[in-house]
């Protein structure tokens, strides 16, 4: 193994180093410190010194991103992924270790309190509550973020949301908005009856309950 300095030119900066089975590999000046790689007389364990080295810097990397917003395991895993990819330099040698060691870091951030889907449908659900959506709604995005679909339907259920109060607020915030005219008999077109109910559905709301609310809304313009 041989080190040399990559910049003689600048302070700190990167180190080369050789590995007889890795070839030329860099290193910041304080990697090349704290694992000792100036040592050329030392014997390293290569998969370890790499694992090491792309988990501690995946960790300087990510830690910004989720301190002081809630992340999903998901989004971190693939932030990590995303960043640490082959295009990015993390091809060849330094390849096997990127997706172990992004498991690694989420395991460590769970560990502290960065991660966790659990914290996070919690805070999510809570963020969402009052956007008049149904719990189906709210369910399909934690899923869209990453959060495992049976967790994302649990995490709904035991947060006990009103259904019922969310699709009337729902409807009545989607009449105000429209021109609820009505027929030569007094009744409002059956289109506009549909066209709620859709409006409801697409909202996640069951069809039993998007009905229902849009008749009884709909009987009390009537009277």
């Amino acid at each position: 193994m041989s080190c040399e300095k990559a910049d003689t030119s600048a302070e700190g900066g990167e180190y080369a180093v050789t590995f007889e089975t890795a070839g030329v590999l860099r290193f910041s000046y304080e990697e090349t410190a704290e694992y000792c790689l100036y040592d050329t007389g030392r014997t390293l364990e290569l998969d370890a010194l790499l694992t090491a080295v792309t988990e501690a810097r995946m960790k300087r990397f990510i830690i910004p991103y989720c301190a002081f917003t809630r992340r999903t395991e998901r989004q971190i895993y693939d932030r990590l992924l995303e960043k640490f990819s082959g295009v990015n330099g993390y091809s060849g040698v330094w390849a096997p270790y990127v997706e172990p060691s992004a498991a690694g870091v989420v395991d460590f951030l769970k560990e502290r309190g960065y991660a966790g889907d659990n914290a996070y449908c919690a805070a999510y659900i809570k963020s969402r509550a009052d956007k008049n959506v149904s719990g189906n709604f709210i369910a399909a995005e934690l899923i869209k973020r990453g959060v495992e679909r049976q967790a994302a339907f649990r995490a709904v259920a035991e947060a006990g949301l009103d259904e019922s109060d969310a699709c009337r607020r729902a409807l009545e915030k989607k009449a105000n908005g429209m021109r609820m005219e009505k027929d030569e008999n007094g009744c409002v077109p059956q289109k506009t009856r549909a066209a709620l109910v859709r409006f409801l559905l697409s909202r996640g709301f069951d069809t039993g309950l998007a009905v229902d609310a849009v008749d009884e809304y709909i009987d009390g313009i009537r009277d």
